[in-house]
């Protein structure tokens, strides 16, 4: 989301890192809950990692008591919208109506814990959408890490290349997009395993993980 520039206008909404003198990082998944979910809680408990899962409502919908396990291992429930669609096209007062409002409501019931943090589909949102949410107090979270994981997902280093591409882009303050939503009918490949490699790697490092409300809180 670095790449739109009018979010620099808007400074108490927008964040897309955190500050830089602190070596924290926050891992944030999105599309999700999916099927490799349960599996991915599994490996951030074993870790005591807390990270930030931007869910989208009609994935949320299907599996409550997904959304319920991410709030209670202690994670962040982010909004992603209520469908995956780009958008950019509605009006702000529709934006909020159609794909934020409804998306909060029901992840904010099912989890109970508030939602105050949102990421479009695609990082994709209009200088007028970003000016409503900032009318409601919501944060818009972008990321400044972008490995593609979702990119050739059937490549035989598909995991090592995700893993290396995070390592060398990492600095403080990083927020880290990755995917826990399906691919398509199957659970999403190799997160469980870019996890598993790419958080003892970033600790060798000498970095610690927070949410990315914990971010924006430190700002």
């Amino acid at each position: 989301m670095d790449y739109h520039a009018f979010l620099s206008q808007f400074p108490d909404t927008y964040i897309g890192r955190g500050r830089t003198d602190r070596r924290e990082i926050a891992l944030t998944f999105d599309d999700g809950p999916g099927l490799a979910t349960s599996a991915l809680l599994a490996i951030l408990r074993e870790y005591d990692v807390q990270a930030t899962f931007f869910c989208l409502g009609e994935k949320a919908r299907g599996v409550p008591d997904m959304v319920r396990a991410i709030a209670r291992d202690g994670h962040e429930v982010g909004n992603h919208g209520f469908t995956h669609r780009d958008v950019r096209a509605l009006d702000p007062e529709t934006f909020w109506m159609t794909e934020v409002l409804p998306a909060r409501s029901l992840l904010e019931d099912v989890a109970g814990t508030p939602v105050a943090l949102f990421r479009p589909p695609f990082g994709e949102i209009s200088p007028a959408q970003t000016a409503r949410l900032a009318e409601e107090g919501v944060t818009l979270v972008g990321w400044s890490i972008d490995p593609r994981d979702w990119d050739e997902v059937e490549a035989k280093d598909h995991a090592g290349r995700v893993v290396r591409d995070v390592l060398e882009q990492v600095h403080p303050g990083a927020i880290v997009l990755l995917h826990d939503g399906d691919e398509g009918e199957r659970a999403r490949p190799a997160i469980v395993e870019i996890v598993r490699h790419v958080v003892p790697a970033l600790w060798a490092m000498g970095f610690s993980f927070v949410t990315a409300g914990r971010l924006w809180e430190a700002r």
